[in-house]
């Protein structure tokens, strides 16, 4: 069997990047330093900043619903704007309106109201949870735009709950979907990032360990054609093409392991996840497969 990989060609990546930092350090006021910014606001943050956000050219919707979010996002993956960031702020809101989301959801179907209120679901709850939440993220690294997450702060403790430091607070692990990874800071009166974490080649850091935060700096350091250029829509898998697939299998015998890995070399749980090109090359597949079936 030959082998499948290939020389890796250099991409010029989206600026994607999670701050987080203490409270009343101005976490709202960093993001929405960028122009032309779709704004999801989860805490009402954004109330205070009308003419910095007005002067952006920039949009905001206040929202705690997990599904009005993941419409939006959706939305802004399929459909043609000209919106070149989208901020969360902050992502620890939306995390805990997911769970809250399904806790009632678990509320209503519970066998016994002892169950109801105790509240200990199970891996299916928590299951979930991570599946709302992995959709989301899906979505963030799919979108043409520059992405900026906020979150709350949290300590961090080790053995003995011994305090080892700080981090975001959000879903375990939510900080390795970014390439980058800010702590906010206020040194001086002046809003301070320090990086936390940087993807990129060794000894081509873009950003300094730390520097003011500012959306000029970010030019600077990112680059500018990235951050300004016009978002690309995402062409994702058609309501028709959906019904072919379910269709084809239906008609040819493909074991659950196969259809599986496909789902996970695609990264979805369903097919209507799936962009029109990853939908369309299982089409040709079971098609190929059907063929020799008509022929007889």
């Amino acid at each position: 069997m030959a082998l499948k990989g290939i020389k890796p060609e250099a991409k010029e990546k989206r600026l994607k990047l999670l701050v987080y930092g203490p409270s009343g350090v101005g976490k709202t006021t960093a993001a929405i330093q960028f122009k032309d910014a779709y704004i999801i606001d989860g805490e009402r943050g954004t109330d205070f900043y009308s003419d910095t956000i007005n002067k952006s050219n920039s949009a905001v919707l206040q929202t705690n619903s997990v599904d009005d979010i993941m419409e939006e996002l959706k939305t802004l993956l399929t459909t043609k704007h000209n919106y070149r960031t989208l901020c969360v702020d902050p992502i620890t809101q939306v995390y805990n309106a997911c769970q809250e989301k399904w806790t009632r959801v678990f509320e209503r179907n519970a066998k016994t109201r002892e169950a109801a209120e105790i509240q200990d679901f199970g891996p299916r709850y928590w299951g979930r949870v991570k599946a709302d939440m992995k959709a989301i993220d899906r979505m963030l690294v799919q979108l043409d735009m520059n992405v900026i997450v906020t979150s709350h702060q949290k300590d961090i403790y080790g053995p003995g709950m011994q305090k080892l430091g700080v981090g975001p607070d959000a879903v375990k692990g939510f900080e390795y979907l970014f390439d980058l990874v800010f702590e906010l800071k206020n040194i001086n009166g002046k809003r301070v990032a320090q990086t936390i974490k940087e993807r990129a080649e060794v000894g081509k850091n873009k950003f300094p360990e730390t520097f003011e935060w500012s959306y000029e700096n970010f030019l600077k350091f990112y680059g500018k054609d990235i951050i300004t250029r016009e978002a690309v829509v995402v062409d994702m898998a058609t309501p028709e093409q959906v019904i072919e697939v379910e269709r084809l299998l239906s008609v040819v015998r493909i074991d659950d392991t196969t259809v599986m890995a496909w789902f996970t070399k695609a990264d979805v749980e369903k097919w209507d996840q799936m962009t029109k090109e990853q939908i369309q090359k299982c089409i040709d597949f079971l098609k190929k497969k059907i063929a020799p079936m008509e022929a007889k």
